[in-house]
């Protein structure tokens, strides 16, 4: 029998991937947040317009909802650069 083996990244070294997924589950996390509010959120354009994608942010940073408030400014952060996920996978 062959023992196959995972090569796993060194702690820190995760890489574009894990960014990826991280900004993934904050899109998807605002997409419902958004929704819960009673607002509608086109994903892919919100991904790829920034014009959109700014509007939308600049509504979730005005709503009364704290978790909606908070993964707003933890997207627009991390569009502008200036954040990385410090959450777990």
């Amino acid at each position: 029998m062959q023992e196959q083996t995972v090569q796993e990244p060194a702690p820190g070294d995760e890489g574009p991937a894990v960014d990826a997924r991280a900004s993934l589950l904050a899109d998807v996390d605002f997409k419902w947040l958004m929704s819960g509010q009673g607002w509608w959120v086109d994903t892919a354009r919100f991904q790829n317009d920034p014009v959109y994608a700014a509007a939308l942010l600049k509504l979730a940073l005005a709503s009364q909802s704290f978790a909606l408030r908070e993964c707003a400014a933890l997207i627009q952060a991390r569009r502008s650069g200036s954040a990385k996920c410090d959450a777990a996978p």
